[in-house]
C-alpha cells in the first residue's frame, strides 16, 4: 500500500498595524502567486474580514497555502525564486507565519 504523504499548511497573518511599505507588497502580491504554484502550493484564503471568537488580537488579513507535503512547503520558503520576495515582505512589516502538516487529528474524539 503507498502511503499518501499529507498535506502542509502556511498561515499568515498580517501585522495588526499595516505595512510600511504598501508598494512594495502590492509588488510582492503581484509576483509571488506564481512562485507559490510552481511549488504545487494553492490559495485557500485570502481574506480581510475576520471575527476573533477567543484571544486578544485582531488580525488585519489572513491567508492560507496549502503544498503538497512539508519538504514542498519548506523547499518554497528556501527557494532563491522566493528570498528577494521574502526580504520585501519582511521589509515592509512584521507579520507572522505559522506552518503546519495536515492529517487526521492524533487525539481520541468522544
Amino acid at each position: 500500500m503507498i502511503e499518501k504523504m499529507a498535506a502542509a499548511y502556511l498561515i499568515h497573518v498580517d501585522p495588526e498595524s499595516g505595512y510600511g511599505d504598501p508598494d512594495g507588497m502590492a509588488q510582492y502580491n503581484a509576483h509571488v502567486g506564481a512562485i507559490i504554484e510552481s511549488f504545487g502550493g494553492a490559495y485557500h484564503l485570502r481574506h480581510k474580514k475576520s471575527r476573533v471568537l477567543e484571544g486578544d488580537w485582531s488580525p488585519d488579513f489572513i491567508t492560507l497555502i496549502e503544498f503538497p507535503s512539508m519538504s514542498k512547503l519548506l523547499e518554497f520558503y528556501e527557494s532563491e525564486e522566493y528570498r528577494p520576495w521574502l526580504d520585501v515582505r519582511k521589509n515592509a512589516g512584521a507579520g507572522r507565519i505559522v506552518v503546519f502538516e495536515g492529517g487526521a487529528p492524533d487525539y481520541p474524539s468522544g
